[in-house]
């Protein structure tokens, strides 16, 4: 069996799992312990891999030591591995080019009953207009990568609201890590009369997929979230800092790039980023809305 010793977070693992989910071996996946230990419920609902738990090898080790792109892993003998794909997409490598075989931009969920229903309850809460998604993260990690604060955000929402109907819904997503942010901007769009959802650790993981699944658009901070959003065809805007520059398109299912219903862009001022989403992303969330509110 394989066992392959992989960085912790979910959107890393999920750029790697449009590939490794079409190899038909056995695999058994072990994140690095480094915090936010969030990838362990994730595991947990992919097919084809067991989740062998947090391991003590640190993310860097996964990277720094991982199989070389290009490796065919369906010709791997068994036995332990490191595996990364951070650096081939940081450097504008294709998913589909890293290694040999079929590509899957769309994989499947072994998600339980409780995850369906615990999705299909919070939809029925939401109004009939559009729901947009939002994942701030959390403060220290805006702090880090040198992105919006409260402030920026509200910049951009209170430019949203004024574009969108009145009673759309806005959904924040994240973990009971992602604090702060998005607590400030609930309580503001509360206090504003907008149709606003805190939701940061309430939900499994399954269930968050669920609810993307669902949402018209997802405006999104970095994160694994945004690489889900592509995986279930949810548009969405990510934005990325500038040290990643390389990166837009290269998880995306291609079509959905080239269209701009997988938007990506660099760190920028609530105005522009405003101004690119109502250029590129604004016709897909319209779109988006009117099937779903036809079905």
């Amino acid at each position: 069996m394989l066992e392959f010793m992989v960085p912790p977070g979910i959107g890393d693992f999920s750029a790697m799992y449009q590939k490794l989910c079409k190899l038909d071996r056995e695999m058994i996946i072990r994140p690095s312990l480094d915090e936010p230990q969030r990838i362990g419920p994730f595991l947990d609902i992919l097919p084809k891999v067991k989740n062998g738990g947090y391991s003590a090898h640190g993310a860097m080790a996964s990277v720094l030591s991982t199989l070389p792109p290009g490796t065919d892993l369906r010709e791997l003998p068994d036995g332990g591995y490191f595996l990364a794909i951070n650096s081939w997409l940081e450097e504008g490598g294709k998913v589909a080019d890293w290694i040999p075989g079929e590509t899957d931009y769309h994989y499947e969920f072994n998600l339980a009953e409780r995850h369906k229903i615990a999705a299909e309850g919070f939809r029925e809460m939401w109004t009939k207009e559009p729901t947009v998604g939002i994942y701030c993260s959390a403060y220290g990690n805006s702090r880090h990568w040198g992105f919006w604060g409260v402030e920026e955000w509200r910049v951009f929402l209170n430019l949203l609201t004024k574009t969108l109907p009145k009673l759309t819904n806005y959904i924040f997503i994240g973990a009971e890590y992602d604090v702060q942010i998005a607590e400030y901007l609930y309580g503001w769009m509360m206090a504003e009369g907008y149709c606003a959802f805190n939701t940061l650790g309430a939900f499994h993981i399954g269930t968050t997929i669920e609810v993307i699944r669902s949402l018209d658009y997802l405006f999104s901070f970095p994160s694994g979230l945004g690489f889900l959003a592509d995986v279930v065809r949810t548009p969405y805007l990510m934005w990325l800092p500038k040290h990643l520059e390389k990166m837009p398109g290269t998880f995306s299912d291609p079509e959905q790039f080239a269209s701009g219903q997988s938007l990506h862009k660099i760190f920028t001022t609530p105005a522009l980023a405003f101004e690119e989403f109502c250029q590129s992303g604004l016709k897909h969330l319209e779109v988006r809305y009117a099937r779903n509110n036809h079905q």
